[in-house]
């Protein structure tokens, strides 16, 4: 049994295929939660849980022992509160970086957001979510671990469509992305991450060939 990989945000609709994409591909990973009981109850004994919350670092430290990759898929929907874009996306994210330090965690994936550099941007009235996460990116950047920082489009609970996946670099494009599209992007990026301390944004865009996975990853430009 494999729990070396922790998928901090594994109860979120996103974390959750994460957790399911890794589970088929023979990994057992370990989930972090502040309430372990929905991952046990949807994944029963394909997953270890571990209790945590990304904003007390105290809670943290136990819980990424051993772990050698992290896959965080923490976010927020709370623009205020104990909830909110600092607590979770900045603290929350940096919390995790310094425990996976102590810890000596080896890789660290990241899903971010489009247009984080865009402080004008409609998504920035809502708690300064995106700020927060560019915050929490540099926070990782500057962390000295090995890193994957993915930056989704607008995400949308539609089927996979593998073949108009393309990457791209310096946060000038928009679009939009299935989750779970963007949930084979962070499994996949295991395969890299161990070479490469990189950040791009994700979108679908119609193909005329599809793209493979190696492609994309080696089109990327090192931070």
């Amino acid at each position: 049994m494999n729990h070396n990989i922790l998928v901090a945000g594994g109860t979120g609709r996103t974390g959750q295929l994460i957790v399911a994409k890794l589970i088929q591909r023979g990994l057992i990973p370990r989930i972090l939660s502040r309430d372990p009981k929905p991952a046990q109850k949807r994944f029963g004994a394909y997953i270890a849980c571990q209790k945590g919350d990304v904003r007390k670092f105290e809670t943290l430290v136990p819980a990424l022992k051993d772990i050698i990759t992290i896959i965080s898929a923490v976010g927020t929907r709370a623009p205020v509160g104990k909830n909110c874009p600092w607590r979770v996306d900045y603290e929350g994210v940096a919390n995790l970086v310094y425990a996976a330090k102590l810890q000596g965690v080896q890789r660290f994936i990241l899903i971010s957001s489009i247009a984080v550099t865009h402080l004008s941007h409609p998504m920035n009235h809502f708690g300064r979510v995106l700020e927060w996460k560019s915050k929490g990116e540099e926070t990782l950047r500057g962390s000295g671990l090995t890193y994957t920082i993915v930056r989704p489009g607008g995400l949308m609970d539609t089927p996979e469509k593998r073949n108009r996946i393309q990457f791209f670099q310096g946060d000038r494009v928009l679009g939009m992305i299935s989750r779970a599209d963007l949930a084979e992007t962070c499994v996949q990026a295991l395969q890299y991450a161990e070479e490469m301390n990189v950040t791009f944004e994700v979108i679908e865009i119609k193909h005329e060939t599809p793209s493979h996975w190696s492609d994309l990853f080696s089109s990327l430009s090192p931070d």
